[in-house]
Protein backbone atom coordinates (compact mmCIF):
# COMPACT_ATOMS: atom_id res chain seq x y z
CA UNK A 1 0.00 0.00 0.00
CA UNK A 2 2.90 2.29 0.95
CA UNK A 3 4.63 2.17 -2.51
CA UNK A 4 1.27 2.91 -3.89
CA UNK A 5 0.88 5.46 -2.19
CA UNK A 6 3.76 6.90 -3.20
CA UNK A 7 3.09 6.30 -6.78
CA UNK A 8 1.90 10.03 -7.51
CA UNK A 9 5.02 11.91 -6.10
CA UNK A 10 7.08 9.76 -8.40
CA UNK A 11 5.23 10.44 -11.30
CA UNK A 12 4.89 14.16 -10.84
CA UNK A 13 8.79 14.52 -10.02
CA UNK A 14 9.38 12.64 -13.30
CA UNK A 15 7.17 15.07 -15.49
CA UNK A 16 8.66 17.88 -13.47
CA UNK A 17 12.04 16.73 -14.70
CA UNK A 18 10.62 16.36 -18.10
CA UNK A 19 9.28 19.89 -18.26
CA UNK A 20 12.34 21.20 -16.90
CA UNK A 21 14.48 19.75 -19.69
CA UNK A 22 12.05 20.84 -22.32
CA UNK A 23 11.62 24.22 -21.65
CA UNK A 24 15.56 24.77 -20.50
CA UNK A 25 16.87 25.41 -24.13
CA UNK A 26 14.05 28.32 -24.34
CA UNK A 27 15.13 29.75 -21.39
CA UNK A 28 18.52 29.90 -22.31
CA UNK A 29 17.93 31.52 -26.22
CA UNK A 30 15.99 33.63 -23.94
CA UNK A 31 18.77 34.44 -21.72
CA UNK A 32 21.22 34.82 -25.14
CA UNK A 33 18.50 36.92 -27.16
CA UNK A 34 17.92 39.44 -24.18
CA UNK A 35 21.92 39.95 -23.65
CA UNK A 36 23.63 42.32 -22.55
CA UNK A 37 21.34 43.41 -19.65
CA UNK A 38 24.52 45.04 -17.92
CA UNK A 39 27.75 46.61 -18.43
CA UNK A 40 31.04 44.58 -19.69
CA UNK A 41 34.62 44.65 -19.05
CA UNK A 42 37.91 44.37 -20.89
CA UNK A 43 40.54 43.12 -19.53
CA UNK A 44 44.14 44.67 -20.82
CA UNK A 45 46.75 42.51 -19.37
CA UNK A 46 49.33 45.35 -19.41
CA UNK A 47 49.67 49.00 -17.79
CA UNK A 48 47.50 52.16 -19.15
CA UNK A 49 49.08 53.85 -21.90
CA UNK A 50 50.26 51.46 -24.26
CA UNK A 51 48.77 50.30 -27.22
CA UNK A 52 46.93 47.20 -26.02
CA UNK A 53 45.34 49.87 -23.59
CA UNK A 54 44.66 52.55 -26.61
CA UNK A 55 43.42 49.65 -29.07
CA UNK A 56 40.78 48.39 -26.15
CA UNK A 57 39.38 51.81 -25.31
CA UNK A 58 38.75 52.24 -28.81
CA UNK A 59 37.14 48.47 -29.04
CA UNK A 60 35.10 49.22 -25.83
CA UNK A 61 33.90 52.66 -27.56
CA UNK A 62 32.42 50.90 -30.12
CA UNK A 63 30.67 48.15 -28.13
CA UNK A 64 28.92 50.35 -26.09
CA UNK A 65 27.72 51.98 -29.01
CA UNK A 66 26.70 49.01 -30.05
CA UNK A 67 24.99 47.00 -27.25
CA UNK A 68 23.80 49.98 -25.85
CA UNK A 69 25.89 48.90 -22.43
CA UNK A 70 28.99 50.43 -20.54
CA UNK A 71 32.08 48.74 -21.59
CA UNK A 72 34.90 49.00 -18.64
CA UNK A 73 38.16 48.88 -19.57
CA UNK A 74 40.38 46.99 -16.41
CA UNK A 75 44.30 47.28 -16.84
CA UNK A 76 45.15 43.95 -14.48
CA UNK A 77 49.52 43.71 -15.24
CA UNK A 78 51.78 41.62 -14.11
CA UNK A 79 53.60 38.52 -15.19
CA UNK A 80 53.61 38.77 -18.41
CA UNK A 81 50.03 39.46 -19.15
CA UNK A 82 49.10 36.50 -17.72
CA UNK A 83 47.54 38.00 -14.49
CA UNK A 84 45.01 39.53 -16.52
CA UNK A 85 44.73 36.88 -18.81
CA UNK A 86 44.05 34.28 -16.33
CA UNK A 87 41.59 36.30 -14.71
CA UNK A 88 39.66 36.31 -18.22
CA UNK A 89 40.19 32.39 -18.12
CA UNK A 90 38.55 31.99 -14.87
CA UNK A 91 35.45 34.14 -15.61
CA UNK A 92 32.04 33.07 -15.91
CA UNK A 93 32.00 32.49 -19.75
CA UNK A 94 28.38 34.69 -20.28
CA UNK A 95 30.09 37.56 -22.65
CA UNK A 96 30.55 39.97 -19.75
CA UNK A 97 33.98 39.50 -19.91
CA UNK A 98 36.48 39.59 -22.73
CA UNK A 99 40.09 39.79 -22.91
CA UNK A 100 42.18 42.59 -24.90
CA UNK A 101 44.91 39.45 -26.03
CA UNK A 102 48.54 40.76 -27.41
CA UNK A 103 51.25 37.48 -28.57
CA UNK A 104 52.40 37.41 -25.18
CA UNK A 105 49.85 35.76 -22.90
CA UNK A 106 48.03 34.44 -26.36
CA UNK A 107 51.25 32.51 -27.92
CA UNK A 108 54.59 33.37 -25.89
CA UNK A 109 54.22 33.18 -22.95
CA UNK A 110 53.18 29.12 -22.92
CA UNK A 111 56.63 28.65 -24.30
CA UNK A 112 58.28 31.20 -21.61
CA UNK A 113 57.14 30.55 -18.11
CA UNK A 114 57.60 27.74 -16.36
CA UNK A 115 54.02 27.34 -15.73
CA UNK A 116 51.04 29.43 -16.63
CA UNK A 117 47.83 29.58 -15.05
CA UNK A 118 45.86 29.13 -17.92
CA UNK A 119 46.00 27.14 -21.62
CA UNK A 120 46.01 29.93 -24.06
CA UNK A 121 45.12 27.35 -26.77
CA UNK A 122 42.15 25.99 -24.92
CA UNK A 123 40.60 28.43 -22.16
CA UNK A 124 39.56 31.05 -24.47
CA UNK A 125 37.32 31.52 -27.45
CA UNK A 126 38.04 33.73 -30.40
CA UNK A 127 36.00 36.64 -30.60
CA UNK A 128 38.00 39.57 -32.89
CA UNK A 129 41.13 39.99 -34.76
CA UNK A 130 41.12 43.76 -33.98
CA UNK A 131 44.17 45.09 -35.56
CA UNK A 132 47.98 44.18 -36.39
CA UNK A 133 50.42 46.30 -35.55
CA UNK A 134 53.86 46.27 -36.52
CA UNK A 135 56.92 46.86 -34.17
CA UNK A 136 59.59 49.29 -35.11
CA UNK A 137 63.24 49.40 -34.37
CA UNK A 138 64.08 52.72 -32.04
CA UNK A 139 67.60 54.36 -30.61
CA UNK A 140 67.99 57.11 -28.56
CA UNK A 141 69.18 60.73 -30.88
CA UNK A 142 72.28 60.30 -28.94
CA UNK A 143 73.84 57.61 -30.50
CA UNK A 144 73.76 59.24 -34.19
CA UNK A 145 72.04 56.62 -35.38
CA UNK A 146 69.78 57.38 -38.68
CA UNK A 147 68.72 53.96 -39.82
CA UNK A 148 69.14 50.42 -39.60
CA UNK A 149 72.30 49.39 -41.68
CA UNK A 150 73.96 52.80 -39.52
CA UNK A 151 72.95 49.92 -35.79
CA UNK A 152 74.08 47.20 -37.25
CA UNK A 153 77.53 48.65 -37.96
CA UNK A 154 77.87 50.00 -34.84
CA UNK A 155 77.00 46.64 -33.68
CA UNK A 156 79.50 44.88 -35.76
CA UNK A 157 82.18 47.54 -34.53
CA UNK A 158 81.73 47.46 -30.77
CA UNK A 159 80.04 43.70 -30.01
CA UNK A 160 78.19 43.56 -26.91
CA UNK A 161 78.43 47.28 -26.48
CA UNK A 162 74.95 48.44 -27.45
CA UNK A 163 72.08 47.71 -25.30
CA UNK A 164 68.12 47.07 -25.94
CA UNK A 165 65.76 47.62 -23.41
CA UNK A 166 62.75 45.42 -23.30
CA UNK A 167 59.48 45.63 -21.26
CA UNK A 168 60.80 41.75 -20.77
CA UNK A 169 62.10 38.22 -20.75
CA UNK A 170 60.13 36.83 -23.75
CA UNK A 171 57.99 39.64 -24.47
CA UNK A 172 58.09 40.74 -27.96
CA UNK A 173 60.71 43.37 -27.98
CA UNK A 174 62.99 40.93 -26.31
CA UNK A 175 62.01 38.39 -28.79
CA UNK A 176 62.93 40.91 -31.65
CA UNK A 177 66.34 41.44 -29.93
CA UNK A 178 67.17 37.38 -30.34
CA UNK A 179 65.54 37.20 -33.60
CA UNK A 180 67.94 40.13 -34.77
CA UNK A 181 70.77 39.23 -33.61
CA UNK A 182 70.52 35.85 -34.57
CA UNK A 183 69.60 37.14 -38.18
CA UNK A 184 71.96 40.04 -38.83
CA UNK A 185 74.59 37.93 -36.82
CA UNK A 186 75.30 40.92 -34.65
CA UNK A 187 75.99 41.16 -30.46
CA UNK A 188 73.43 43.22 -28.64
CA UNK A 189 73.15 43.53 -25.14
CA UNK A 190 69.75 42.89 -23.84
CA UNK A 191 68.19 44.79 -20.55
CA UNK A 192 64.89 43.23 -19.44
CA UNK A 193 62.56 46.00 -17.77
CA UNK A 194 59.76 45.24 -16.13
CA UNK A 195 57.33 47.12 -18.29
CA UNK A 196 57.67 48.96 -21.31
CA UNK A 197 57.19 52.23 -19.75
CA UNK A 198 60.58 51.50 -17.98
CA UNK A 199 62.30 50.74 -20.77
CA UNK A 200 60.90 53.97 -22.86
CA UNK A 201 61.84 55.81 -20.05
CA UNK A 202 65.90 54.96 -20.00
CA UNK A 203 65.66 54.65 -23.62
CA UNK A 204 64.59 58.46 -23.70
CA UNK A 205 67.27 59.18 -21.19
CA UNK A 206 69.99 57.59 -22.94
CA UNK A 207 70.53 54.83 -20.09
CA UNK A 208 69.85 52.50 -23.24
CA UNK A 209 70.65 52.97 -26.91
CA UNK A 210 68.11 50.67 -28.50
CA UNK A 211 64.87 49.08 -27.89
CA UNK A 212 61.96 47.55 -29.96
CA UNK A 213 58.33 48.70 -29.65
CA UNK A 214 54.24 49.05 -31.11
CA UNK A 215 54.39 51.76 -33.42
CA UNK A 216 51.31 53.35 -32.11
CA UNK A 217 53.17 53.88 -28.85
CA UNK A 218 56.54 54.82 -29.88
CA UNK A 219 55.05 57.30 -32.80
CA UNK A 220 54.45 60.30 -30.58
CA UNK A 221 58.21 60.39 -29.74
CA UNK A 222 59.05 59.80 -33.04
CA UNK A 223 57.22 62.46 -34.19
CA UNK A 224 58.62 64.68 -31.42
CA UNK A 225 61.78 64.08 -32.61
CA UNK A 226 62.82 62.34 -28.97
CA UNK A 227 63.56 58.76 -30.38
CA UNK A 228 64.74 57.53 -34.14
CA UNK A 229 62.46 54.70 -35.68
CA UNK A 230 65.26 52.75 -37.49
CA UNK A 231 63.25 50.17 -39.04
CA UNK A 232 59.96 48.85 -39.27
CA UNK A 233 59.43 45.03 -38.55
CA UNK A 234 56.36 44.54 -40.41
CA UNK A 235 56.64 43.26 -44.42
CA UNK A 236 57.01 46.50 -45.45
CA UNK A 237 56.95 50.23 -45.15
CA UNK A 238 54.27 51.92 -43.02
CA UNK A 239 52.27 55.15 -43.89
CA UNK A 240 52.43 56.36 -40.11
CA UNK A 241 56.47 56.43 -40.86
CA UNK A 242 57.09 58.21 -43.92
CA UNK A 243 60.57 57.25 -44.60
CA UNK A 244 61.57 54.70 -42.80
CA UNK A 245 62.77 51.51 -44.25
CA UNK A 246 61.65 47.64 -43.17
CA UNK A 247 64.44 46.24 -41.44
CA UNK A 248 63.80 43.38 -43.99
CA UNK A 249 66.15 46.00 -46.09
CA UNK A 250 68.55 45.62 -44.45
CA UNK A 251 68.34 42.24 -42.63
CA UNK A 252 66.61 39.71 -45.42
CA UNK A 253 63.78 37.83 -43.85
CA UNK A 254 63.22 39.31 -40.82
CA UNK A 255 59.49 40.18 -39.64
CA UNK A 256 57.45 40.39 -36.27
CA UNK A 257 54.55 42.28 -36.27
CA UNK A 258 52.51 42.38 -33.00
CA UNK A 259 48.07 41.86 -33.18
CA UNK A 260 45.41 42.86 -30.83
CA UNK A 261 42.38 40.79 -30.56
CA UNK A 262 39.30 40.09 -28.29
CA UNK A 263 39.07 36.33 -26.77
CA UNK A 264 36.33 35.55 -24.28
CA UNK A 265 36.30 32.83 -21.60
CA UNK A 266 35.89 29.49 -23.45
CA UNK A 267 32.35 28.35 -22.86
CA UNK A 268 30.80 31.43 -23.91
CA UNK A 269 27.63 30.72 -26.45
CA UNK A 270 28.61 31.27 -30.03
CA UNK A 271 25.58 33.41 -30.23
CA UNK A 272 27.28 35.96 -27.78
CA UNK A 273 30.11 35.54 -29.40
CA UNK A 274 29.16 36.31 -32.74
CA UNK A 275 27.63 39.05 -31.97
CA UNK A 276 30.29 40.71 -30.14
CA UNK A 277 32.30 39.71 -33.23
CA UNK A 278 30.02 41.33 -35.44
CA UNK A 279 30.28 44.60 -33.11
CA UNK A 280 33.83 45.03 -33.56
CA UNK A 281 33.81 44.16 -36.97
CA UNK A 282 31.24 47.35 -38.05
CA UNK A 283 33.07 49.60 -35.72
CA UNK A 284 36.87 48.70 -36.65
CA UNK A 285 35.72 48.87 -40.64
CA UNK A 286 33.60 52.40 -40.19
CA UNK A 287 35.80 55.09 -42.25
CA UNK A 288 36.82 57.52 -39.23
CA UNK A 289 37.77 54.81 -37.02
CA UNK A 290 39.55 52.65 -39.54
CA UNK A 291 41.53 55.66 -40.29
CA UNK A 292 41.99 56.55 -36.66
CA UNK A 293 43.92 52.97 -36.16
CA UNK A 294 45.91 53.87 -39.18
CA UNK A 295 46.84 57.28 -37.66
CA UNK A 296 48.09 55.11 -35.10
CA UNK A 297 50.12 52.24 -37.12
CA UNK A 298 47.52 50.23 -36.85
CA UNK A 299 45.68 48.44 -39.34
CA UNK A 300 42.51 47.09 -38.89
CA UNK A 301 41.50 43.36 -39.68
CA UNK A 302 38.47 42.18 -38.37
CA UNK A 303 36.27 39.23 -39.77
CA UNK A 304 34.37 36.26 -38.09
CA UNK A 305 36.14 34.50 -35.11
CA UNK A 306 36.96 31.69 -37.08
CA UNK A 307 39.51 33.78 -38.71
CA UNK A 308 41.42 34.94 -35.71
CA UNK A 309 41.22 30.94 -34.11
CA UNK A 310 43.05 29.67 -37.36
CA UNK A 311 45.60 33.10 -36.94
CA UNK A 312 46.13 32.15 -33.32
CA UNK A 313 46.95 28.39 -33.97
CA UNK A 314 49.35 29.77 -36.82
CA UNK A 315 50.87 31.86 -34.19
CA UNK A 316 51.54 30.01 -31.18
CA UNK A 317 53.28 27.44 -33.31
CA UNK A 318 55.16 30.61 -35.08
CA UNK A 319 56.51 31.68 -31.95
CA UNK A 320 56.96 27.89 -30.58
CA UNK A 321 59.63 27.59 -33.09
CA UNK A 322 60.69 31.30 -32.58
CA UNK A 323 61.65 30.37 -28.79
CA UNK A 324 63.28 27.24 -29.33
CA UNK A 325 65.48 28.45 -32.34
CA UNK A 326 66.54 31.93 -29.73
CA UNK A 327 66.87 29.80 -26.66
CA UNK A 328 65.04 32.37 -24.79
CA UNK A 329 64.52 31.32 -21.11
CA UNK A 330 63.17 32.67 -17.69
CA UNK A 331 65.35 34.72 -16.12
Amino acid sequence: MQSKARMPSVVARAVAVLLVAAIAPSASAQSTDAWPTRSLRIVVPFAPGGTTDLIARMVAEGLSQSLGQTVIVENKAGAGGNLGAAEVARAAPDGYTLLMGTPGPLAINRFVYANTPFQADKDFAAVSYVANVPNVVLANPGTGFANMEDMLAAARARPGQLNWGSPGVGSTGHIALEMLKQQAKVDIAHVPYKGASQATADLLGGQIQLSGDNVPTALPYVRAGKLVALGVMGDGALPALPGVAPVSAAVPGFSLDSWFVIVAPAATPKAIVDRISAAIDAYIKQPAVAARLRDLGAIPIGGPPARLASHLATEQKRFADVIARTGIKPE
